[in-house]
């Protein structure tokens, strides 16, 4: 399983909000102290994104390895090119206009979750909005794009999920099972499941193609705030305001690893590597900690 190694005291001044890995193996942060970081996988710094002038609320890597995107409550999205750590390019789509992001894997698409309950698609080549998809939540605090780009699926703060079709920009399917807000969902790698993490302490998991509800994990003592697959589909990562990170067995339905003395506040998020070897997790005590699969 995994151990606790690389671990960065002071990584940000404030809270981490958001943790992505890029194809590349670095790392990138965004933090309440107005600030996205780019770190090697040993947590050595290479960049600080400078430019936002309020609380980082997510920040992503584009497919490619070398750009990245993140959004704001000062609500711009800014786009920075990782290799040198310069701002490339700014929108500013209004107020909470992109509470949350997520990138196509074809790297054609941005989608932003709103406060106001909508969806919006950009266009990566020239940033331009082009579709904006409704849903009936109050406010979409969770974005996440199919590994075929075939369908986007939100979640609120309703505890609704929303699919999408992302070529007709329709809505697909509606799905229920949980009652309080979900603030972080994902595919897994092939696309056949979708995981749900919600404030009601449980992990939904949903069969793509049939819409329905084929698991429900319980485990922590207080809300989900982050849920990551692992790439070998075997397992899934999850960090809790129980201040706790976990990792699941899809095959045994079970909790196989707690990691509760990692961090010492809520674990906002938790991002698996692309080879599926190591985990980072972001914390509201300002910590990024790695953990690598044991030998």
């Amino acid at each position: 399983m995994y151990r606790a190694t690389h671990r960065s005291e002071n990584a940000h001044e404030e809270g981490i909000w958001s943790v992505a890995w890029t194809e590349a193996d670095n790392i990138l942060s965004g933090s309440v102290d107005e600030r996205a970081r780019v770190w090697c996988s040993e947590l050595a710094p290479v960049h600080s994104l400078n430019g936002h002038r309020l609380g980082v609320l997510s920040v992503r890597a584009f497919n490619h390895g070398k750009e990245a995107v993140s959004s704001s409550i000062d609500s711009c999205i800014r786009f920075w090119d990782l290799e040198s750590g310069e701002q490339t390019a700014v929108e500013e789509p209004g107020p909470v206009e992109a509470w949350t992001l997520a990138v196509s894997t074809d790297d054609k698409l941005l989608a932003s979750g709103t406060q106001k309950g909508s969806v919006n698609l950009w266009a990566l080549d020239g940033h331009k909005k082009v579709a904006s998809m409704e849903t009936r939540d109050k406010f979409v605090m969770s974005v996440a794009f199919s590994p075929d780009n075939k369908y986007l699926a939100s979640g609120g703060l309703d505890g609704l999920v929303n699919i999408f079709d992302v070529e007709q920009a329709k809505l697909h399917q509606k799905l229920e099972g949980h009652a309080m807000p979900i603030r972080s969902l994902c595919f897994s790698a092939d696309g056949s499941l979708l995981f749900t993490a919600s404030d009601d302490m449980r992990v939904n998991v949903y069969d793509v193609k049939n819409t329905s509800l084929v698991a429900s994990f319980t485990g922590h003592t207080s809300w989900v705030l982050s849920v990551d697959c692992c790439p070998d589909g075997r397992h899934f990562a999850t960090g809790g305001s129980d201040q706790t990170v976990k990792i699941w067995d899809m095959a045994a339905k079970e909790c196989v690893h707690t990691f509760d003395s990692a961090h010492n506040n809520q674990v906002w998020s938790v991002a698996y590597s692309p080879a599926g070897d190591k985990l980072v997790s972001g914390c509201d005590d300002g910590v990024l900690q790695v953990f690598e699969k044991a030998a």
